[in-house]
């Protein structure tokens, strides 16, 4: 099989937090993004650490993530038309993870021809029961895989909302933003301040959000510094695959 080319692979921890408090499971990468073509196949590996006294066991099981009026929902293998799911493929079917071992699983997967999915999750779904306190929980972990076979990854965006400087509250900016291409995206903003002669008073970076097809999202964040009094030009720009985005807005401070 021909190996999904992986355009970035972040590895990051997904946690859960463990029972009684006593540490953390973890789940690594958290997030692998990849890109290639219909029929090529990718095998991830995800490693599962327990750092809590507790002993976990886990089923493996892949879910297609897609979007439906604007939020992300979860689908069973195979529900979906051109499921990526369906041909995920573990190393294993389950796993039991002791107090303070690390367990390493792998997940191929192939993309189907002409799919319109782009995402799913490799779920670590619990089947046992521990003691958090007096209540039992089982505890779940999950890493997302997208897809992108194309540079189709468009952001359309609602007007900028202001939430003006106040005595309690810095400036912050929101806006509605939506991915209207076929591809995802990981939008990455900053917000800067100009004043009335435009120039540049401050920015603050805006924390980076992942947007699938179709799925839509209130983005924005706060100023991190404070206003003389005066009016300002907001500026909002966000860059997602190698395109820029930009809102502004005028402001007063008293």
């Amino acid at each position: 099989m021909r190996k999904l080319l992986v355009l970035f692979f972040i590895v990051c921890a997904a946690s859960a937090a463990s029972a009684a408090e006593s540490g953390t499971l973890s789940l690594s990468p958290a997030v692998v993004m990849l890109r290639g073509e219909h029929g090529q196949s990718t095998t991830q590996t995800l490693t599962l650490i327990n750092g809590t006294t507790h002993a976990f066991s886990f089923d493996l099981v892949a879910q297609d993530v897609t979007v439906r009026d604007g939020k992300r929902v979860f689908a069973d293998a195979g529900t979906l038309p051109g499921s990526i799911a369906a041909t995920a493929v573990f190393s294993q079917k389950e796993v039991h993870v002791q107090p303070g071992e690390r367990v390493v699983v792998t997940i191929t997967v192939t993309l189907p021809p002409a799919t319109e999915q782009r995402a799913i999750v490799g779920l670590f779904r619990g089947t046992n029961k521990v003691m958090s306190g007096h209540v039992p929980m089982t505890a779940s972990l999950g890493a997302l895989l997208t897809f992108a076979t194309s540079d189709d990854a468009t952001m359309t965006t609602a007007e900028l909302k202001l939430r003006p400087q106040s005595p309690t509250e810095n400036l912050a900016v929101s806006h509605a933003c939506t991915n209207s291409g076929r591809e995802p995206l990981v939008a990455k903003g900053v917000l800067a301040i100009l004043d009335a002669s435009g120039s540049l008073v401050g920015r603050s970076a805006l924390q980076p959000y992942r947007l699938l097809p179709g799925e839509s999202a209130e983005l924005g964040g706060e100023y991190a510094g404070e206003l003389d009094p005066g009016k300002y030009r907001v500026l909002v720009t966000y860059d997602y695959e190698g395109k820029t985005l930009t809102k502004s807005a005028e402001v007063t401070v008293e």
